[in-house]
């Protein structure tokens, strides 16, 4: 016996829109980045970095206090190269908590994502 091959008009009419489309999840490509590559966290010590301009992009909570942000914004200003600064969804706590810290993080600077695609922010 001989399989009847499918017509194209039967192949075209397969339902698409059910399919999952992949979210980009900040989470696990922050906590794939902390593993892999550099961060650094934290008010004090990403705006000691910042001044020798390594990071290629900064994460910062969505509870940030106004003051840090209009730093890190005036900071970013300053530079030849703009520094793309992500606002993140969750407050410091969810922040630490995507880093696998028991504690508040406020900031996060990025200096190598490792490999992660969080630099794929940036096109968003």
């Amino acid at each position: 016996m001989v399989p009847k091959k499918r017509s194209q008009s039967a192949m075209s009419s397969i339902d698409t829109s059910r399919k999952k489309k992949k979210e980009f999840d900040i989470d696990t490509n922050i906590k794939v980045a902390y593993k892999t590559g550099k961060i650094i966290y934290g008010k004090k010590q990403v705006l000691k970095e910042l001044r020798q301009n390594p990071f290629k992009m900064l994460i910062i909570a969505n509870n940030c206090p106004k003051e840090l942000e209009n730093q890190l914004n005036y900071y970013n200003s300053l530079m030849k190269n703009k520094l793309f600064i992500y606002k993140y969804k969750g407050s410091s706590w969810d922040l630490g908590l995507a880093c696998a810290k028991p504690y508040m993080i406020s900031v996060i600077g990025v200096i190598d994502s490792g490999d992660s695609d969080l630099l794929s922010l940036r096109a968003n």
